[in-house]
Order: C-alpha cells, then sequence, then structure tokens
C-alpha cells in the first residue's frame, strides 16, 4: 500500500530573518514604546537592556534547544554522510511557519553551524554545551522578569536590580570561563583567524558588554533604591 504524503505545513510562511525581526520588533520595540507612552521619556540604557534581553530570551530557547537535540547535532557534524536528514541551506533564508519558528529542530542548526568553529557543541561533554544549556535553564524566567519589571513597575527597585544582578553577573562570569577555556584548550587552531574574530569573538562578546552595562544599571537600581537610571 502506497504511503499517504504527508500534509503541507499550514499558516503564514516567512523567511527565518522575517521572524527574527518580528521578535525584535516585540521584545525590543514594545518595552521601548510602553516606556515612552507611560513616562514619557527614551533612556539609553533601558534601550540596551531591551535589545540585550530580546536576543537573551531567544538564545535562551536556542541553548534548550541545544540540549533536546544534541543527539541529531552530534550526528550531523561527526557522521553527515549517515545522515540524510542532515539540514542543508541558509537557516536564516529558510521559509517557516510560527510554529516552526519555535521548532527545537530548526534552532539546532544554529548550533550545527557554530560547532564548526568550536566543535565541544557537539559534545554534552564538553564545557561550551554545558554552560549554555544551563544558562537558557536558569535565565529565561528571570530574564524576563527583569525585561517586564524595568518597563513596569512590577517590584521595587531593590527587588528588580537583585534579580538583574544575579542572571548579568552569571552571564559576564560564564563567557568569561568560555573565553578561557576556549583558549586553553587551543579550539582556535586550524580555524581562519576572521572566522574567530567575527564568530566566536563578536558573538560572545555581546555577553561581556551588554552584561557589564546591566551590572552597572542593577547596582545603582539597588544603592540609589529608585528606577531614575532606566526611567528619566
Amino acid at each position: 500500500m502506497q504511503q499517504a504524503a504527508s500534509a503541507p505545513h499550514s499558516g503564514l510562511s516567512l523567511p527565518v530573518w522575517s521572524w527574527l525581526a518580528i521578535w525584535a520588533a516585540v521584545w525590543i520595540g514594545g518595552p521601548t514604546a510602553i516606556l515612552y507612552a507611560t513616562r514619557g521619556v527614551f533612556n539609553g540604557w533601558h534601550l540596551a537592556l531591551s535589545i540585550f534581553l530580546a536576543i537573551n530570551l531567544l538564545i535562551c530557547g536556542w541553548e534548550i534547544s541545544l540540549w533536546h537535540r544534541i543527539g541529531d547535532i552530534r550526528r550531523w557534524f561527526h557522521d553527515p554522510g549517515n545522515s540524510p536528514d542532515r539540514p542543508r541551506g541558509n537557516l536564516y533564508t529558510t521559509p517557516i511557519t510560527l510554529r516552526e519558528f519555535f521548532s527545537t529542530r530548526l534552532w539546532a542548526r544554529t548550533w550545527l553551524g557554530y560547532a564548526y568553529w568550536d566543535d565541544g557543541y557537539a559534545d554534552p561533554r564538553s564545557f561550551g554545551f554545558t554552560i549554555d544549556v544551563g544558562n537558557g535553564f536558569s535565565t529565561l524566567i528571570p530574564s524576563l522578569l527583569f525585561l517586564v519589571g524595568m518597563t513596569v513597575p512590577l517590584f521595587s527597585p531593590v527587588v528588580l536590580g537583585i534579580v538583574g544582578l544575579l542572571v548579568f553577573y552569571q552571564k559576564f562570569y560564564g563567557t568569561c570561563l568560555y573565553f578561557f577555556q576556549f583558549v586553553y584548550n587551543r579550539r582556535y587552531e586550524g580555524r581562519a583567524w576572521a572566522g574567530l574574530v567575527g564568530v566566536v569573538g563578536g558573538t560572545n562578546g555581546l555577553w561581556l558588554v551588554f552584561p557589564a552595562i546591566g551590572i552597572y544599571v542593577c547596582l545603582r537600581l539597588i544603592f540609589e533604591n529608585r528606577f531614575d537610571v532606566i526611567w528619566s
């Protein structure tokens, strides 16, 4: 008996980059617009942390996908010849539905690409795998709470500052350790320096710069016990 063809995906289909743009509009434009509408201000610190937290919320989903799909990533990376389901083509131009945007299989492709710069991401015993999976599960909710709480008064300035300080310090410290193990284990050997600087240094560098900004903002929230640093 001939097997029935699988049903086509239903719903609006857009390239991945378009869904990412919508994500940015919601999680960056939304808080910025709400702050302006409620406080009548546009604050640079608030905008910087909105950008970082919007990215981080997305990355948390990617990191959970890394944990959930590490078996696929290992197989795709180490045994591509025996992986007929191995993704091909440019991820960011691939047309997908909103449902597929939240698929762990889709974002496993980002780690397959990154594994060519750091093969630890195809190995669940590595530090990179462990720190990123840990960040995905442990900072998703606190990051969301901080993003909302720095836009509308859910918490006192001190409570918000403590929540943010825990999140931003963890990310800053974890990134420092990641760079240390990358260099110490000489994972840069055999790879193009331009790519290392752009891919490894550039992407991970964001997790040093923006958490440092977050630590500064959180310390002011705690010591001043008011929201002036992000609301004026």
